[in-house]
């Protein structure tokens, strides 16, 4: 139908105006329908199966003896691994990569039974556990190479509702069973017949004969077989959730929120930033020439003691930076060129000052060891100082545009993590601490033995064998703090740990 030449209900060219017989009327915009996310859904892939239900169980039985020591060790080790090998077979890992990640939280896993600090084993325990729910979320679609920061979240709070349910996913095959349990009817009822006379013929023959009686002496402990059952309970619900995440519908690729904040809100934020920074590294350049000095009298520090402050408000002001660096540029809407541009120029500069803030940490960190000698805080205060510089060349690298059409910051950054963590186990960083305060009272004739004997295991080897390195009034003190521990090892299978037994080992033959 037409009226005037124009056919009603037809749109102008540029969409916004509809003719509706008499006049033109504004468009409504056409009803948009988005999808649910999918990450929100726990719709699975393939259904348990019994091989399922015994992975699930048979990670609860050694499960069950990690936690019954109640220490790291040999058990632990193999809890992570058995776990592993239950999502490669009993979850169906199928993609090369989730695989490979499974046997990342295996080798992880198996430093728990070789050192004994806690500063590695709680970290190799978290990056063992991070693993296994990676290799399961990405059993059989996605890459950690290609995960952006939503997607993640996506997949965290996908796994923990598939957790959730894991108890109801392993119990499929057994309600199966249970509606077979009518064939099993008349035995059952002869049993229930039976137990009553067995019970009298057996108490009457345990009373003619202490030989007969003798057999029906059980001594059960139903505390500990409760507590059995709790354990192997809470193990077999992780490994279940674990499977039921691998089992399930494999997500597509998660984006960020719709909302974009404007380019001059993003970049006045990293204006303010690099104008903050500008103004420490003047301050720093001035205090190194020698031009705050009446600032600091003023204030009544010594130099040495403003060279020796300060340094985790530093690394604390590094890390809130990559948070506020990865955020903007991921929610700030940058659609002309020359707001691009200008967003990258100033993260740079952003990201330049801010190394320069981790490297004044990380000298002052210095200042103060060389003052005060080392500890495991402060080694990994400098560690952290170095990853986190790390964090931020890469970041500097995909503000840049590289490799625009992969999201490989996480990644890259979580492979770091991994290669850190992996180094610290390799190093020993306890031994290194003794080492270091080693070095240091060789030059300042001073050592705190309390505070080494305060270290794990892992240092005594080492604290023992450093004895002819210092003065003889030291080496008193070692001996004194470091023989006071076990000479021979003799723990539970379960609970064997490499590095407790040669502690055990070096107190035997050097006190």
């Amino acid at each position: 139908m037409t009226e005037g030449g124009s056919i009603v209900g037809q749109l102008s060219p540029d969409g916004r105006w509809r003719w509706d017989g008499a006049t033109w009327q504004p468009a409504s915009p056409p009803s948009v329908t988005r999808p649910d996310p999918g990450w929100l859904k726990v719709d699975l892939r393939a259904a348990a199966t019994w091989l399922t239900v015994a992975c699930a169980l048979l990670v609860g039985l050694v499960a069950d003896q990690w936690l019954r020591v109640g220490t790291f060790g040999l058990a632990a080790s193999l809890t992570l691994a058995i776990t592993a090998l239950s999502l490669v077979f009993g979850g169906r890992l199928m993609t090369l990569e989730s695989r490979a990640l499974a046997a990342g939280a295996v080798l992880f896993g198996a430093w728990l039974m070789v050192r004994a600090s806690p500063w590695l084993l709680w970290p190799d325990l978290v990056m063992s556990f991070a693993l296994l729910g990676l290799a399961a979320s990405l059993s059989v679609r996605g890459s950690l190479m290609d995960l952006g920061i939503a997607e993640l979240m996506a997949r965290s709070i996908h796994g923990v509702m598939h957790g959730a349910a894991g108890a109801a996913f392993v119990f499929k095959p057994l309600r199966r069973v249970r509606m077979r349990l009518g064939a099993v009817a008349p035995l059952a009822r002869g049993v229930l017949i039976a137990a009553p006379i067995a019970i009298l013929v057996a108490g009457l023959l345990a009373a003619a004969d202490p030989v007969f009686a003798s057999f029906f002496n059980l001594n059960f402990d139903f505390g500990q077989l409760l507590t059995d059952v709790a354990f192997v309970a809470a193990g077999s619900l992780v490994a279940a959730g674990l499977l039921r995440l691998a089992a399930a519908e494999s997500l597509t690729r998660v984006d960020g929120p719709m909302w974009r904040l404007g380019s001059t809100e993003g970049l006045v934020v990293l204006s303010v930033l690099d104008a903050i920074f500008a103004a420490f590294a003047v301050a720093q350049a001035m205090a190194a020439t020698g031009a705050a000095g009446d600032t600091l009298r003023a204030a009544g520090v010594t130099y040495a003691d403003y060279a020796r402050s300060g340094f985790f408000q530093l690394l604390w002001v590094a890390g809130i930076t990559a948070v506020v660096l990865i955020l903007f540029s991921r929610i700030t809407g940058l659609t002309e060129r020359s707001t691009r541009r200008a967003f990258r120029v100033l993260a740079q500069v952003a990201i330049g000052l801010t190394l320069l803030i981790v490297f004044v940490a990380f000298r002052r960190l210095s200042l103060y060891e060389d003052a005060y000698g080392f500890t495991m805080l402060r080694l990994y205060s400098h560690i952290f100082a170095v990853w986190i510089a790390i964090v931020f060349l890469l970041l500097a690298a995909e503000t840049a545009g590289m490799f625009p059409r992969r999201r490989w910051l996480v990644g890259a950054t979580s492979l770091s993590a991994m290669a850190l963590l992996l180094g610290l186990n390799l190093l020993n960083p306890e031994a290194t601490v003794v080492n270091l305060n080693l070095d240091h009272a060789r030059v300042t004739h001073k050592m705190d033995p309390q505070y080494l004997a305060e270290l794990s295991s892992d240092a005594t080897p080492t604290l023992l064998a450093s004895r002819s390195l210092v003065d003889q009034s030291i080496a008193r003190e070692i001996s004194q703090v470091a023989c006071a521990g076990p000479h021979t090892y003799s723990a539970s299978p379960a609970a064997y740990n490499w590095s407790d037994a040669a502690a055990a080992n070096s107190r035997r033959e050097g006190c």
